[in-house]
């Protein structure tokens, strides 16, 4: 496992979390007094000390920690505190400081800088391009990420969206101006004139709920009054949400970010504030209707720092990355200059990056992609897959007056003329043309999403039901050949090498009692009644591409899994995931259950979007593919887990056992319910 260390400094305390860098979890944490003002050497050892010793806690060292990340107070730039008045430090190189102590790189930002690339990498703005913070608490602080990258400008003052003016002749602020943000929209702003009204309004419900001592009022209490009907109160709350509305549609009419969240104590008032702070920005910011900054509360909350800084090494591998990604670009034959590249995306295989040129004072955009050797140990047949399967499809959507170029994948040539450029080192490049007005969905967020994503699938099985899969290179040898995933697990019970057998016993049995199941499918396809088909083998929700305006499916992405197999793999593949009503890794298994309900959803759409392209023999054998390539996936987890944990990153010792207990009960449960599957499969088969 890759972890990084996140250090949240503060005034008053000082915040370490060991952090798994894949899955941006907190894995292990602790906290010390800052004891400020003091010198920074002293603070230092402090800090190497908590570090040391949440290590030793995990079994981990220092040395194989990819790097430090450090959230502090004050002006930040190029590893210094220029200034951070609570801790008493000025022009202190800090970072070169912590990192002498600890012999790996340490990186630093502003605290709220660090909260605002936390949310951006990992939280309400994974995946867009640029995020806006404000945190409420004592001060308002700010951050702005844009395209991944913290903007602090060329002195490190940069987003300090708190000490932004609304009002020139308004309110005294703490840094001696009038009228900032912060002097209007802090938690202490917030107390302090509820304070006021209070001494005009004495029979405001505020008083009962401070036992009648101003001294004891919180930010919450006028939240509170007024949702108790307090007039005092909405009074308060309201001029609070107005000029924070203010505030917050400055931001989005200078930057129009993709998002703003709304962070520290206040965020946690829910909907009582944002629903009537959306209302209030949407009136005063500009955007279009498709187009809107998403203000919403930020996700990590009290972690924000310590998971922001833990990432901050993102940022100088990304620049790198960046660099050498508009390298490679300038060998596609793409429109325009480059104006930028950027990672994109939150896949875990391959390096992808979003490519923006200019042209004639437009703009285009592409993905290029690094294909990853270690899991595609023959890149060069998987881009011959992918060359002749997107060439295939665009002929059919176009036959069929549809719109190749949003419907189907296709790639961009290099001036060779190839599909892909080879570099000397030996990775393989591809680059596409972007689909505007595009979105993916990590997860289901409606029934509907899923409903939607069989007829996706399922028309992937109709346009492609006259090309020669046997055509097709396999690219991943026997990925879902379930007897071959049964004889690998065998042969680890058989080792038992690093002697975990006796924690798996009753989940072994499970699939011993299952060898012949197993073998259904290849029956099925040796007698002739189940085809080999085009497959996509990866039907996930988040490999189809939704229509930002519509939210309807455009078309199917990531076609490196392309491969012949059986069309019922491919759709029980999303019934594994997507008909479960918990986590992959859920260790209650009493949380986990077949959806029944989602099934027949599933199979609506799938049978729907195919058009009659499934035989007779396919139609019968959905249901049997749904339990197949659950109790495969529950194999492959066990076997993985028998192993050592060398083929699914884990975060937890265990973690793949109960992943594949969650399979497996998922399959008990769908052999349960095996006559009703069959019969929801015969209403909609029906229908075709």
């Amino acid at each position: 496992m890759e972890y990084c260390i996140g250090v949240d400094l503060g005034g008053t305390s000082i915040k370490v979390g060991i952090v798994d860098k894949r899955n941006v979890k907190i894995i292990n944490s602790g906290s010390i007094p800052t004891k400020a003002p003091r010198a920074a050497e002293d603070i230092s050892k402090d800090i190497v000390r908590l570090i040391n010793g949440l290590l030793d806690e995990c079994g981990y060292s220092i040395k194989d920690a990819l790097w430090i990340g450090v959230a502090t107070p004050g002006i930040v730039k190029n590893g210094t505190v220029i200034s951070a008045a609570n801790l008493g430090w000025s022009n202190v190189p800090f970072g070169m400081l912590l990192s002498r102590m600890l012999g790996r790189p340490v990186f630093l930002a502003n605290d709220a800088n660090a909260a605002a690339y936390a949310e951006a990498i990992a939280g309400v703005g994974k995946g867009r391009s640029t995020l806006a913070i404000l945190t409420l608490g004592t001060g308002v602080g700010g951050g702005l990420v844009i395209n991944g990258k913290i903007f602090d400008g060329f002195n490190g003052f940069a987003a300090e969206i708190g000490h932004m003016v609304i009002n020139a002749e308004g309110r005294a602020c703490a840094c001696g101006k009038r009228g900032c943000l912060e002097a209007y929209c802090s938690a202490t702003a917030l107390v302090k004139e509820s304070r006021r009204i209070m001494g005009l309004y004495r029979d405001s419900l505020m008083w009962q709920m401070c036992d009648g001592d101003v001294s004891k009022l919180t930010a919450k209490m006028p939240f509170d009054a007024k949702a108790a009907g307090d007039v005092a109160a909405s009074l308060v709350v309201d001029d609070f949400i107005e000029n924070l509305a203010v505030g917050i549609s400055n931001v989005i009419n200078i930057f129009q970010p993709s998002v703003i969240c709304i962070g520290g104590g206040i965020s946690g008032q829910g909907d009582a504030l944002m629903k009537p702070l959306s209302d209030r920005v949407e009136r005063l910011s500009f955007g279009l209707a498709q187009g809107r900054t998403k203000v919403t509360v930020a996700k990590f909350k009290n972690d924000a720092g310590i998971i922001g800084a833990s990432l901050l090494g993102l940022q100088e591998k990304d620049r790198k990355n960046m660099s050498f990604a508009e390298k490679i670009s300038t060998h596609f034959k793409i429109e325009g200059e480059i104006v930028s590249a950027a990672p994109y995306g939150n896949g875990h295989i391959n390096d992808t990056f979003l490519i923006k040129t200019r042209v004639n004072g437009g703009d285009r955009q592409y993905i290029l992609q690094r294909i990853n050797k270690n899991v595609f140990k023959d890149p060069e047949s998987l881009m011959k897959n992918f060359a002749v399967i997107t060439e295939y499809l665009s002929g059919v959507i176009e036959k069929a007056g549809g719109d190749a170029d949003r419907e189907t994948l296709s790639l961009v040539k290099t001036f060779d003329g190839k599909n892909y450029l080879l570099t000397p080192d030996g990775d393989f490049w591809r680059m596409m043309p972007y689909i505007t007005d595009s979105v993916c969905y990590d997860k289901v967020e409606r029934p509907e999403q899923f409903y939607e994503s069989a007829v996706a699938f399922g028309r992937f099985q109709r346009m492609l039901e006259g090309f020669p899969a046997e055509t097709l290179y396999e690219t991943i040898p026997n990925f879902h050949n379930t007897p071959d995933r049964y004889n690998k697990l065998m042969e680890e019970v058989k080792s038992n090498k690093l002697k975990r057998l006796s924690s798996a016993l009753p989940e072994v049995e499970f699939a011993k009692e299952r060898e012949e199941f197993c073998k259904t499918l290849e029956v099925e396809r040796r007698e002739g009644r189940l085809p080999i088909r085009v497959t996509h083998n990866d039907t996930k929700l988040n490999n189809i591409l939704f229509d930002k305006n519509t939210d309807k499916p455009i078309c199917v992405i990531d076609l490196d899994t392309i491969m012949p197999g059986y069309s019922v793999n491919d759709f029980g593949d999303s019934i594994r995931f997507g008909a479960s009503t918990a986590s992959e890794d859920e260790r209650n298994l009493d949380l986990v259950d077949f959806d029944i309900e989602l099934y027949e959803l599933y199979v609506k759409g799938f049978i729907e979007g195919s058009g009659g392209a499934l035989t007779e023999g396919e139609l019968k054998m959905l249901p049997i593919g749904a339990i197949m390539m659950t109790l495969e996936c529950g194999m492959r987890f066990l076997t993985d887990y028998l192993a050592g944990d060398t083929y699914f990153k884990t975060s937890r010792p265990g973690q793949n056992l109960d992943r594949a207990r969650t399979q497996f009960k998922l399959v008990a449960e769908m052999e349960k319910n095996l006559d009703k599957m069959h019969e929801i499969v015969n209403k909609y088969s029906r229908k075709v």
